[in-house]
């Protein structure tokens, strides 16, 4: 009977790894090249919680890593910023941005109830 338990256990452990179980927050280190690089995954998660940028002409890099098509907008200024991966792999673009907290998500359907949201810092 313990032994099932404690079989019981290490699965309900593993199977939470396996699923991110984890509650750390990543935040991505800022690059050399002033350029926000953010990476998407199938998993409907991005590389990081949280990005940092300067002041002024922002460029925001977006990248694939996987094969489903998705999106990333700026809550609040859809209409001005939205970049899209899917068939091709990374997409460029570049927005004013004044100093301040912003989020940034997927916006097909489902997709940021399912994680894909994460905070842009701007300093």
């Amino acid at each position: 009977m313990k032994i099932r338990k404690y079989i019981g256990t290490v699965m309900a452990t593993l199977l939470l790894i396996s699923c991110g179980g984890s509650a750390e927050k990543k935040t991505a280190t800022p690059t050399t090249d002033g350029v926000v690089r953010v990476t998407t995954y199938d998993s409907q998660k991005f590389d990081a919680d949280m990005y940092q940028a300067k002041e002024g002409l922002v460029k925001i890099e977006y990248l694939l890593d996987g094969f489903q098509s998705h999106t990333l907008v700026i809550e609040g200024m859809e209409d001005d910023f939205k970049l899209e991966v899917g068939d091709e792999k990374t997409a460029l673009g570049e927005i004013e941005l004044k100093a301040g907290r912003y989020i940034l998500y997927c916006d097909i359907a489902g997709h940021r109830t399912s994680g894909m949201e994460a905070k842009l810092l701007v300093s």
